[in-house]
Order: C-alpha cells, then structure tokens, then sequence
C-alpha cells in the first residue's frame, strides 16, 4: 500500500517552487540589467571618442582646403605651411582619440555572459531537482 502525500503538502510544495522560481528569475533579471549597463556605458564613451574623432577630421580637412587656397593664391607659403601646421595637429588628435575609441569598443561584450551563464546553471539545477523528485 503506497501512501498519497495530502493535497494541501503537494500545493504548498507547488507554490513554493514557483515562489522561489519567479525570485531567481526576478533576480537574474537585474543581474543581466546591471552587467549590461556597465557594457553600454564603455560603449557609449567609445563611440563618444569616435564622434570627436571625426568632428576634428572635418576640422582638419576645412584647414588643409584652407591651406590649400592659400597656398594656390599666395605665393609667398608663409600663411599655408601656419595652416598645415594646425591641420597636422588636428589630425594628430583625431588619430589619437579614434584609436582610443576603438580600442574601447573592442573591449564591450554586449552580451551578459555572467548572466547566461547563471541562468544555464539555475535551469539544470531546476532540472535535475524535478528528475531526482
């Protein structure tokens, strides 16, 4: 003769489970928000850095045509070659500051890999308690 458990033990057992389900899931919920935040923060400053590169490459490129102008119609450089000189410096500080924004985004995994992983080792212990029970 095999013994029922009570239906009150069953449904409290049932309620629990989904208690503590719905709580995890809650909580790997914020994980995966606060992972992902860190990521789309670095993103945002790199892509910041690429944006200044290329406002100081539009710069640059305005002073090479100006230099350029000045160059054709003076013939004495003087004006060109102080044109060029600022040219070159924009140009230098947008290489620097591209390359720098780039190496930025290498790094952003926009992926909350913490997160999934987590979410995988809940879900195989929620199996395996369900196989054992």
């Amino acid at each position: 003769m095999t013994m029922q458990p009570a239906p009150e033990t069953v449904g409290s057992a049932l309620s629990a489970v989904l208690t503590h389900v719905t709580t995890l899931v809650r909580k790997e919920l914020q994980l995966a928000k606060a992972e992902m935040g860190d990521q789309i923060s670095r993103a945002a400053v790199g892509i910041s850095l690429m944006v200044l590169a290329v406002v100081m490459l539009l710069i640059a490129l305005n002073v090479l045509a100006g230099a350029a102008v000045a160059g054709l119609v003076a013939a004495g450089l003087t004006p060109a070659w102080a044109s060029v000189a600022v040219a070159a410096a924009f140009l230098l500080l947008m290489l620097i500051a591209g390359l720098r924004g780039r190496a930025m985004l290498k790094t952003v995994k926009l992926v909350p890999s913490d997160t999934v992983g987590a979410l995988a080792n809940d879900f195989e212990t929620l199996k395996e308690s369900f196989h054992d029970a």
